[in-house]
């Protein structure tokens, strides 16, 4: 666990806004869709996509998943968003196992900015899916609140 600095992202691709328990059904849809339109995305280099996820309150989600824009201009495909993840800290937090566990990486990233005594805020960044569902680390990373 460390405490990292990153630059504003940028992530082009499919948006979802819904509530905590609909993202079950939700996300897997639009994961296949952005799969089926993954040509259209930025070539970002790193053959991997992101989800930037942003709680909205009263228990809804902003997820975006796609590809992080390497360029300020990048044009954005018919029908897909883009999310701003302003910079500043975070906590990074490298997940090894699988995707069905990723939600235990993150709250192993909350428990351990309790014991530091840190405030954490409502953006998530989660880098590591690829589109064959290859199984490989994932960096995740929650921002802290100043």
């Amino acid at each position: 666990m460390e405490i990292v600095e990153l630059g504003e992202t940028a992530v082009i691709g499919i948006e979802v806004v819904a509530y905590f328990g609909q993202l079950r059904s939700e996300m897997p849809a639009a994961w296949r869709e952005l799969f089926s339109r993954q040509d259209e995305l930025p070539d970002s280099g790193t053959g991997v996509f992101v989800e930037a996820s942003n709680h909205l309150g009263d228990g809804r989600y902003r997820e975006t998943i796609g590809s992080v824009a390497v360029a300020a201009e990048i044009p954005v495909p018919d029908g897909m968003a883009v999310a701003l993840l302003p910079g500043g800290r975070f906590v990074h937090h490298r997940h090894d196992g699988t995707v069905a566990t990723i939600a235990g990486g993150f709250q192993t990233i909350y428990d351990w900015a309790e014991e530091q005594g840190l405030t954490l805020g409502n953006r998530k960044l989660d880098v590591g899916y690829t589109s064959d569902g290859a199984q490989q680390p994932h960096e995740l990373y929650v921002d802290i609140l100043i």
